[in-house]
């Protein structure tokens, strides 16, 4: 009744501006309708509809605005519009309070198996418990209540209170919410399988917060963690900068009209779009960057948080980590603390490899830094963060249009016309080879058991593959076809030398030689383009089940994970069903051996030598040399 009541209330506010403009605080609303029973109801809702959760704070980050940052509630009055698309965005509901509604996975309670462990959920009246025992550095048997949420549109990670302070800690067991199951955490990222344990307590408190939560106090220290947050998830504020002077200036109903009726923006708030491209970038790449804290900034942000502010120029607080900042002390400190961390997150030549750091790709670009400033490439250029009515927005907030070629025609003109746009890719019009992404910006960074887009603008190159092990854009969609195919149509449509090639690499799919032979990386990124329906249809369906088969008992378990996934893509499903991707390897392997027969006494297919089938369905022996040349060294990837 009330969100309904509220709904009404915005409706009419929409078409009376007076009362909308007066609606910034209750007094002022008072003041503006002379006490009717129209301002009345919006004053009332206007302090009720946040309600206090009747929670104990004590052991979870306290939410208290501070330092001029207000909180969302105070521009819904204003900008209702604006406030209603963010609120039906994921960035609201980044990290929230772990109420029933909020949970996604729906019981009373829940016994679930964590690597032959038990963990226990269970609702106590409005709260969630979870009881497990902890390993890790410090073991103890874990009795508590959950507190708070990350993630709700691929994953959900449950925080509970470790009863130290506000420290909070990961609880081992995620929701993945596209096939609706737990996950173990550390399963969800390429990462080693002795890997099992999640983050130590206070992981949340030190770190996740700085891209989960809007304007964080850490107030942490040796013995202390008293963490306080402006608001939980990323919100208006995160983007807009602290809004207390905006609504301060905006309670006068007169000036309010004349600035949205004059043409100069409102210095007393961000707007991101008036900032400039590169700095409006920055607001984005805040958080989509791997950027460490600088060096002089490490004592105020224990006490009183990061310390940039939206319209800061980034690189002054943070260093923004990239193939020349590897002598920076800043990261050297980082990597005497992490060794992996350069290695876990980029390709050797600094191409960022993880998802959801897309800032740094798109600053190697050169759409970013060459031309006309007022026309480089932006975060903005393509996405956009508020628009209503459209379920399928909140997704990935591209702009209307921005699936297709239109996000790179924006400034490349010329490709507006078909002929010119074939002529440049050598694809027919229309095909997926004509498609400016699958070339220019193929899935190579990896997070969240799924490719994306590496948001690095770059054209196909062998070289680069040689160098760095990085799949090539053309066989990511041509699966079938070799590197020397590749290197020769390079050469051929747009005179780009070839390098020299061994047998294996002029004669073998690339994308056999990655699964087989690659490192966990390049495999899950093989398992993954073999489930791609563009590749499937480019390259042919019959040949990949015995190259996925051979991933079901990988190490690592995103590997498997994405195996499988494809394979159900192909209609392999009976020969899944009851399949465990967390099993143990004998178990896994045993559903591996039984895809493959099944596939082998099924396949009337011809020869097909570059992917090493023989007519009879048989692997050439080369299959197995090449696995046993499986790059074993350990991988790093965590999103």
């Amino acid at each position: 009744m009330l969100e309904a009541t509220l709904t009404l209330v915005i409706a009419l506010l929409a078409v009376v501006p007076l009362w909308r403009v007066a609606r910034r605080s209750r007094a002022a609303l008072l003041g503006a309708v002379g006490g009717s029973a129209m301002a009345l109801a919006i004053g009332w809702l206007t302090f009720v509809a946040e309600p206090e959760r009747p929670w104990p704070v004590s052991h979870r980050p306290l939410i208290e605005p501070a330092d001029g940052y207000v909180g969302s509630a105070k521009c819904r009055s204003c900008h209702p519009g604006e406030h209603a698309s963010w609120h039906g965005s994921f960035h609201r509901t980044m990290t929230q309070l772990a109420t029933r509604d909020v949970i996604e996975a729906e019981f009373d309670r829940l016994v679930l198996d964590w690597f032959d462990k038990q963990v226990v959920f269970e609702w106590r009246g409005d709260r969630l418990w979870v009881e497990f025992d902890r390993g890790g550095r410090n073991p103890a048997h874990v009795e508590r209540p959950v507190e708070q949420t990350t993630g709700s549109h691929h994953f959900q990670v449950l925080w509970y209170s470790t009863g130290s302070q506000r420290e909070l800690a990961p609880v081992p067991l995620c929701f993945k919410l596209e096939e609706r199951i737990w996950l173990p955490l550390t399963a969800v990222f390429v990462l080693p399988p002795e890997f099992r344990d999640p983050p130590e307590p206070g992981a949340w408190n030190r770190n996740c917060h700085m891209c989960h939560a809007t304007h964080v106090r850490p107030r942490v220290d040796i013995g202390v963690t008293d963490t306080h947050v402006t608001e939980l998830g990323i919100t208006c504020e995160a983007c807009h900068g602290p809004g207390a002077e905006h609504v301060a200036a905006n309670r006068n109903p007169a000036r309010r009209y004349a600035q949205r009726l004059g043409d100069s923006p409102d210095a007393t708030v961000v707007q991101p779009e008036h900032l400039g491209r590169a700095r409006s970038a920055e607001v984005c790449g805040q958080c989509h960057s791997v950027n460490i804290l600088r060096r002089e900034h490490f004592d105020s942000w224990r006490q009183d948080g990061l310390k940039y502010r939206p319209g800061d120029e980034l690189r002054d607080t943070n260093l923004v980590i990239d193939a020349s900042s590897r002598g920076a002390p800043e990261l050297v400190q980082t990597m005497r603390q992490n060794p992996h961390f350069f290695e876990s997150s980029f390709w050797p030549d600094g191409q960022v490899r993880v998802s959801g750091r897309e800032y740094n790709g798109l600053v190697a670009s050169p759409c970013f830094d060459h031309g006309d400033p007022d026309r480089r490439l932006d975060c903005t250029s393509c996405h956009e963060l508020h628009r209503a009515g459209d379920a399928g927005w909140r997704d990935d907030q591209l702009r209307p249009g921005m699936r297709g070629n239109a996000a790179c025609t924006q400034c490349h003109t010329d490709y507006l016309d078909d002929d010119k746009l074939t002529a440049h890719t050598h694809h027919g019009s229309g095909s997926v080879g004509s498609n400016c992404y699958n070339c220019h910006m193929s899935h190579t960074s990896f997070g969240l058991m799924k490719a994306e887009r590496s948001h690095q603008i770059t054209s196909p190159n062998v070289k680069a593959e040689l160098f760095t092990g990085r799949p090539n854009a053309c066989n990511q969609c041509h699966l079938d076809r070799s590197l020397g195919w590749t290197a020769q149509h390079l050469e051929d449509n747009w005179g780009i030398v070839p390098p020299e090639l061994d047998a294996d690499q002029r004669d073998v799919s690339a994308a056999a030689r990655w699964l087989l032979s690659g490192d966990a990386g390049q495999r899950v990124l093989a398992a993954w383009s073999m489930g791609w329906e563009p590749a499937q249809e480019t390259a042919g369906r019959d040949w990949l089940a015995p190259y996925l088969a051979r991933l079901l008992d990988d190490p690592y378990y995103v590997v498997r994970f994405n195996a499988a996934r494809s394979l159900r893509s192909l209609g392999v499903v009976s020969e899944l069903t009851d399949y465990d991707f967390l099993a143990d390897a004998p178990v896994a392997r045993g559903f591996g051996e039984r895809v493959h027969t099944a596939w082998r006494d099924s396949y009337r297919g011809a020869a097909r030598p570059t992917v090493l089938i023989r007519e009879n369905g048989t692997v050439d022996a080369a299959f197995a040399r090449l696995y046993a040349r499986r790059d074993d060294r350990p991988v790093y990837l965590a999103e």
